[in-house]
């Protein structure tokens, strides 16, 4: 064995770094859902709100890929590596015995209002309230006038004449607007985590296999109940939904043959004795026609 792998051998492994892949591998015994987000761009009072939104439902970790691989041979799932096989970058990790598709819809409906940068587009209508601004008249207000918010200085300070739409959603915010709004600690965008990848029950899913449009798939089982609903009326297959309406159906089509069959009872005797009356009106119109 050469110096260096006796040095290698030998070399401590540093004790935060055991007890990451302690954690770590707890944390992937404990759960049936492991999803990885990137890091790059993600602020870290972002992560800090999106950590209280999943409280109670999912945790987050950020780890070095090479510790949550250990982790996953450590755990006994070594097939968890594949998570972090496409990354250069730095990623996160989020734990959870929540579905990765549910876990989605709860990350995306609880996206973070935060302050926009240049170049990104508004998710929503923008407005600049009337409000005191605070700040005092400058050179600032001609920021103001170039994005046509009117003005007024009242007590030494400058304020918005009346509430300003300054964007539409989908705009993309210019440098001026968005350094405008930060200034007035405004929100222009919805940021959160993004999940790229996600192991649920040994199925490795990818980030456009998470994508699910609600509104068609509500769509669509809302018609695919009817239709079951339908065919189950159909093939007289009884359920607790059909049972009802099944009886109702087998009482009308009883109490029709009853009345064609001229079967007498209380429920049926005014409607044959209706039919006898119109055929033997129709028999007396069509003797007069001969």
């Amino acid at each position: 064995m050469s110096a260096e792998a006796v040095v290698k051998r030998t070399r401590r492994i540093p004790e935060r770094k055991v007890r990451i892949v302690e954690e770590l591998s707890q944390l992937i015994s404990s759960s049936r859902v492991v999803t990885v987000f990137r890091l790059v761009g993600l602020r870290a009072n972002l992560l800090h709100e999106v950590r209280k939104k999943l409280r109670g439902i999912a945790t987050i970790k950020i780890a070095k890929k090479n510790l949550f691989i250990k982790a996953c041979e450590r755990a006994g799932k070594p097939d968890l590596g594949a998570l972090v096989d496409d990354f250069k970058e730095p990623v996160g990790f989020i734990f959870s015995n929540t579905s990765a598709f549910k876990l989605k819809i709860i990350l995306d409906r609880n996206r973070i209002p935060m302050h926009a940068r240049a170049g990104e587009k508004a998710d929503f209508d923008v407005i600049v309230p009337e409000m005191n601004t605070g700040l005092p008249p400058g050179p600032i207000l001609s920021e103001f006038g170039k994005l046509k918010i009117p003005t007024r200085i009242e007590g030494g300070q400058i304020w918005i004449a009346k509430d300003t739409i300054v964007a539409r959603k989908g705009d993309v915010i210019s440098p001026e607007l968005a350094s405008l709004l930060a200034r007035l600690d405004i929100k222009a965008v919805l940021k959160g985590i993004s999940i790229e990848k996600a192991f649920e029950d040994g199925i490795l899913l990818t980030k456009e296999q998470l994508e699910l449009d609600l509104e068609k798939t509500s769509e669509e089982i809302k018609s695919a109940h009817i239709q079951a609903l339908s065919l189950a009326m159909e093939i007289s297959y009884i359920t607790k939904e059909t049972v009802i309406p099944l009886l109702i159906k087998g009482a009308l089509e009883a109490r029709t043959l009853a009345i064609e069959a001229e079967v007498p009872s209380k429920e049926t005797i005014q409607d044959i004795i209706l039919l006898a009356e119109r055929r033997a009106q129709a028999l007396k119109a069509a003797a007069k026609l001969e």
